[in-house]
């Protein structure tokens, strides 16, 4: 699937919840699908300074594909993170390079994260895109 249509299946995912509890929960729960960042990773180098809370992102390439790994101290920004994941593991440099994420523009996030776990995120979809 290409990747704006994932975007679009999120966000449409997050629209049939149709209340703020419902849409926090479902956040929430998706850090339970975030791919596990082995303790090798947790360390310093691999902070994204961006984020208030420690969390860490491991991007790596083979073959020209995208791997991700991260973690959080907040489990409603592993659940974004876990979206992020959604979105970019396994797509090529030039895939992310013509992307123009716009989930975290999504009214859902500007409810659900404070302007600095924005921040953070776009932390992490900066250093993606530079890796």
């Amino acid at each position: 699937m290409d990747i704006r249509e994932v975007e679009k299946d999120i966000l449409n995912d997050l629209k049939e919840l149709e209340d703020t509890i419902s849409q926090y929960t479902y956040l929430i729960s998706c850090a339970y699908y975030c791919e596990e960042l082995p303790e090798e990773y947790r360390q310093e180098q691999y902070l994204v300074k961006e984020c208030q809370v420690n969390t860490w992102m491991h991007v790596s390439w083979q073959n020209d594909t995208c791997t991700i790994l991260a973690d959080s101290e907040s489990l409603i920004v592993k659940g974004a993170l876990a979206l992020l994941q959604e979105l970019y593991h396994g797509r090529t440099r030039e895939e992310i390079s013509d992307y123009q994420c716009a989930l975290l523009e999504h009214e859902i996030f500007s409810k659900h994260f404070t302007a600095e776990q924005r921040q953070g995120l776009e932390g992490v979809i900066y250093k993606l895109k530079t890796t």
